[in-house]
C-alpha cells in the first residue's frame, strides 16, 4: 500500500479480485496475502464472520481459537479510506490510502491475519481405532507410499491415518510434490545414496512390482505382503491414499481385504459428506 497520489486512481468497488462474503466484498492483499481488505466499515461481528469465511471457503482452513484470535479485533483491525491505483505485474492494482475527501476514496477495513493460527478443514471421518469424529487434517509423510499426503490425527487417542481423498470444493489447491525418483523405494522414497535409516538398502526380492527398501518391507511377512498385493496395494487400480491406508492398517493387524472394504465404505461416506458440506458452505456465503 502507498499514500502517494495518482491521477489514474479508481474506486476499489470496481477493482477485480473481490469475493463477497456475508454481503461484504473482501480480498487478500500484500505479497503474502497477510492482510484482508474489506469494503466499508463493518461491525466487529461481521469482521470476524467474513475473516472466518475467507479462511474456510477460499483457503479450506478453520481459524483456531486462542490468543491470536482474541487479539484480532483490538490489535489487528484498521478502519480507513482508500482507492485503487493501476499497477503492472501479476496484480493489476494496489491500494492507496487517502483522506475521506479524496477522489474515488471509499471506506475500507484492513484486517491483519498472517499471524492467526489455522488448521485444514476436512470432511468428517471416524478414527479407525476409537471411532471418534475428526474434521481436520494435516500434510505429512506416512508409511506405505512415498510423498506427502493428507493425514488425520485423532485428538482423543492420537491415532494417525491417511485421510480419504475427498474434500469441500475450494479455490485453493495444494500443489502435489513432484520429481520423485522412479528407482526410489515405493514405500518411503529413499535411495541407496539417501537411505531412510542406517543399514537400509533396496530389497533384492521386493514383494511388489515397484522398488522397495528393506526397512519398508520388514514390518510385514510374506503372507501379509501377498494379501496386500491381492488387495491391490501398489497396483495401477489403487491410488496413493488407498495404498497408505492398506499398509498402515496392516501394521495394526487388520487384514488387507478387510481394510480394502473399509476404505471403499469410507470413501463413499466422505464423498456424500463432502457434497453436503459444499452445498451448505455455498448457501452460507
Amino acid at each position: 500500500m502507498t499514500t502517494l497520489t495518482n491521477t489514474e486512481a479508481f474506486p476499489l468497488s470496481t477493482a477485480k479480485g473481490f469475493t463477497r462474503l456475508y454481503g461484504i466484498p473482501v480480498v487478500a492483499i500484500e505479497e503474502d496475502c497477510g492482510t484482508l481488505l474489506m469494503l466499508g466499515h463493518p461491525d466487529e461481528r461481521s469482521i470476524l464472520a467474513v475473516t472466518a469465511a475467507q479462511y474456510r471457503l477460499v483457503y479450506g482452513q478453520r481459524i483456531l481459537p486462542g490468543r491470536e484470535l482474541d487479539e484480532l479485533i483490538p490489535f489487528g483491525v484498521k478502519k480507513t479510506w482508500a482507492r485503487a491505483v493501476p499497477r503492472d505485474g501479476y496484480c493489476p492494482w494496489h491500494t492507496e490510502l487517502t483522506g475521506t475527501d479524496a477522489e474515488h476514496a471509499l471506506p475500507i477495513t484492513l484486517v491483519s491475519v498472517d499471524w492467526l493460527e489455522a488448521e485444514d478443514v476436512a470432511v468428517q471421518e471416524q478414527c479407525p481405532v476409537c471411532g471418534r469424529a475428526s474434521r481436520t487434517s494435516d500434510i505429512a509423510s506416512t508409511p506405505g507410499r512415498s510423498g506427502y499426503s493428507r493425514v488425520r490425527t485423532c485428538r482423543h487417542c492420537h491415532t494417525r491415518w491417511p485421510s480419504v481423498d475427498a474434500y469441500r470444493v475450494s479455490l485453493y489447491k495444494l500443489r502435489k510434490p513432484g520429481g520423485i525418483d522412479p528407482a526410489a523405494c515405493f514405500g518411503c522414497g529413499c535411495t541407496p545414496a539417501w537411505t531412510c535409516s542406517p543399514g537400509c538398502q533396496m530389497s533384492d526380492n521386493p514383494p511388489i512390482t515397484q522398488p522397495l527398501c528393506t526397512t519398508c518391507q520388514a514390518p510385514h511377512n510374506a503372507t501379509t505382503w501377498q494379501a496386500l498385493t491381492d488387495a491391490g496395494y501398489a497396483s495401477p487400480a489403487s491410488d496413493e491414499q488407498r495404498d497408505r491406508w492398506l499398509y498402515t492398517q496392516a501394521l495394526r493387524g487388520t487384514h488387507p481385504t478387510t481394510a480394502a472394504t473399509a476404505w471403499t465404505e469410507r470413501r463413499a461416506l466422505v464423498r456424500c459428506r463432502a457434497l453436503a458440506a459444499t452445498a451448505r458452505d455455498r448457501g452460507n456465503a
